[in-house]
């Protein structure tokens, strides 16, 4: 993503909401999202109306009158780090600000509410993994480009729930790769 309009759009916890609770139930009309979210049904329309001006979601078929259903664009959502310009350069950092601190949030609530209640053969699964190695630009290149395809091999299940296998659930995995200072300095934080 390279719009800033679009990132700024994005950079609200709303409507990234919105677009997970559509991810995990494929459709979903307004009525039905504020349920989900708790927020009006108006807020979630014009919420929805907005992430479908950038292509983040669109109409899905079925609706009669005021009850549209709504449905992802397929595709994941990512920014480039660097960029051309200082207004783009701004939209990408607050977009990820929100999104990074949205994913911590996620994990703390999973950690105090889902994980307690999970069957064992799935809580087995569950759990995060921290690793610093040392790599070429070249392989963490290829790192990168791997560990995407591996986040998007499933990704067609979110968009389309006839994809999905009995017995699957919504899984969130999610990653950041960060290259480190090369002389151990402490990380800029």
């Amino acid at each position: 993503m390279t719009d800033p309009r679009a990132m700024r759009a994005l950079a609200h916890p709303l409507r990234l909401e919105l677009l997970d609770q559509l991810a995990v139930a494929g459709t979903l009309t307004a009525a039905q999202a504020s349920v989900r979210v708790g927020e009006t049904p108006a807020n979630c329309s014009f919420h929805l109306r907005l992430l479908a001006r950038y292509g983040f979601v669109e109409q899905a078929e079925g609706g009669r009158g005021r009850e549209r259903p709504w449905r992802r664009v397929p595709g994941g959502i990512g920014t480039p780090a660097t960029h051309d310009d200082e207004t783009t350069a701004d939209a990408a950092r607050a977009l990820t600000d929100v999104m990074v601190e949205r994913h911590l949030d996620t994990v703390r609530r999973y950690r105090a509410d889902v994980q307690p209640g999970l069957p064992p053969e799935w809580l087995d699964l569950s759990g995060h993994t921290n690793v610093i190695t040392h790599l070429t630009l070249q392989e963490a290149r290829e790192l990168h480009d791997d560990m995407i395809a591996v986040l998007t091999r499933y990704h067609d299940r979110s968009t389309d729930p006839s994809r999905r296998p009995a017995g699957s659930r919504p899984v969130r995995f999610f990653g950041y790769l960060m290259p480190l200072p090369p002389d151990g300095a402490q990380d800029p934080a």
